[in-house]
């Protein structure tokens, strides 16, 4: 296996699955079995990256140590554009991070294709 690719939708408010998601995707690239770990958001799961989240006020951890983690291991992060116009939000609400990409949905339907697995997380 070359390649995982993890699938968020689930709002992070009250609940820390796409956090979980992306902890998950920084220990799988740390481990160094694989190299191609990549992490999708669509719908409401975009908003983890919004600049102005309060996780304290959504019940959620906060995203510091997360976000440390995903600058170490460079993990990819892509961004749904169609879900992100629909939520009112440009790539400039969105923190901003290295290994950020806005794709369409036809490049992230193309990536699940060609990933060795995927899951929804």
């Amino acid at each position: 296996m070359h390649s995982i690719l993890i699938i968020c939708e689930d709002s992070p408010f009250g609940k820390n699955a796409v956090l979980e998601a992306l902890r998950l995707a920084t220990g799988i690239l740390a481990v160094g079995d694989i190299e191609d770990c990549q992490v999708v958001l669509l719908k409401d799961a975009i908003h983890v990256l919004h600049k102005r989240l309060q996780p304290a006020a959504l019940n959620v951890d906060p995203i510091d140590d997360i976000l440390k983690l995903i600058k170490l291991s460079e993990v990819e992060i892509i961004v749904s554009r169609e879900d992100l116009e629909f939520l009112g939000l440009t790539e400039q609400d969105l923190l901003p991070l290295e290994h950020l990409t806005v794709a369409n949905h036809e490049m992230i339907s193309e990536l699940i294709l060609y990933a060795d697995f995927t899951f929804k997380y």
